[in-house]
């Protein structure tokens, strides 16, 4: 009679024998595609049936076309950077690795667990269609996943997620479980949980600046696991007034003269479309940009608390989220939580959220 640990044996063999079969990836013209991000695309890959059996997709992040063609390997790299990492990272609210593709020209792509949708998308159709904040039970399950994944990467895999934002944060079903991707470009933390941004090991903190702490702004030579704190503050923001941080006053400063014509009661809709999509080029690097005043604006606003929309209304079920926004997104480091403490207090502040779906 064969024991136990000969079977989970077993089963541990034919598992690496299964990731070790070659994986093919159709070329991204013939891929559904799931999202954009800086130099890189997602698709969806539907794997054919095994033994008659259905299995799930998978989603494959790839580099652009347009980043082949400049040459540029710096995406290529974080491709293979965030590999090493989730390899090593085993959490329910973190995404699933799958495996990782390289081509003979040398790109590679990673496979991925396959979730619905991401926050950032959720924010922008309920945005675009005008709904409000986000429910206030939808918020409470976002954050307690997303502080149970900083907290195992601050704690035990001592990784500092490093670009924190509503996009990074993937949604399955109606709210069911949230899970923290893209690790490209996270950084290690050491035994007092801090990253050494200068020196030896030549570490940079690379996260996108509308989501970034005032530490890593005023670049500082040492951050801690805070930094990724603040950046979750602004994802809770994100939740509330449904636009990136800092990105409501652009409306104002283009169409200041304008008055308040074509603003929503809330004050959300005060962000136009267009606003956001000029939003994505002045983020973009170019000559011409040095006494652009709306950029000059928006630079001036980085790493602080941005805020709430003005003739904003919230019922009491948001007041512990909006506190914990604050608490977040305070200035000095020390003076925001650690994930661990969201965790402990969270619920004792949430009395209308919806326990059973933890």
């Amino acid at each position: 009679m064969e024991s136990p640990r000969g079977n989970l044996r077993n089963v541990h063999v034919e598992n690496i024998q299964n990731l070790s079969t070659p994986i093919r990836i159709p070329p991204s013209p013939m891929l559904k595609t799931l999202g954009y991000g800086t130099g890189v695309n997602v698709y969806r890959l539907d794997r054919s049936p095994r033994l008659g059996h259905p299995r799930s997709p998978w989603a494959i992040k790839r580099i652009t076309q347009r980043t082949l063609d400049k040459k540029d390997t710096s995406f290529n790299d974080r491709i293979i950077h965030e590999a090493k990492i989730l390899r090593k990272l085993s959490h329910p609210n973190i995404v699933g690795f799958r495996g990782e593709m390289q081509t003979a020209a040398g790109v590679n792509s990673l496979a991925l667990e396959m979730c619905n949708t991401s926050l950032g998308s959720i924010l922008e159709e309920r945005f675009e269609e005008e709904l409000g904040p986000l429910d206030a039970n939808h918020i409470f399950k976002m954050i307690m996943d997303v502080a149970k994944a900083l907290n195992y990467l601050h704690t035990e895999a001592k990784l500092l997620h490093g670009d924190l934002k509503s996009f990074n944060v993937l949604v399955k079903g109606e709210f069911e479980i949230c899970k923290l991707c893209d690790f490209g470009v996270s950084l290690p933390l050491d035994e007092k949980n801090e990253v050494k941004i200068s020196g030896e090991y030549g570490l940079r903190y690379v996260g996108t600046t509308l989501w970034s702490a005032p530490e890593v702004i005023d670049q500082m030579d040492t951050i801690d696991s805070k930094a990724d704190i603040f950046s979750f503050g602004l994802v809770i923001y994100e939740t509330l007034a449904l636009v990136p941080p800092h990105t409501l006053m652009l409306n104002d400063t283009v169409d200041g003269d304008e008055g308040d014509e074509g603003c929503d009661e809330s004050g959300v809709g005060c962000l136009k479309d267009d606003s956001i999509v000029e939003l994505n080029s002045f983020l973009e690097p170019a000559d011409d940009k040095e006494n652009d005043p709306v950029l000059n604006s928006l630079e001036s606003a980085y790493g602080t608390r941005p805020p709430l929309p003005e003739a904003f209304e919230l019922s009491d079920d948001y007041n512990t989220i909006v506190e914990l926004f604050y608490l977040c997104t305070n200035d000095l480091g020390e003076d925001r939580p650690t994930a661990r403490t969201i965790l402990e207090c969270l619920p004792n502040n949430a009395p209308n959220i919806d326990k059973s779906s933890d």
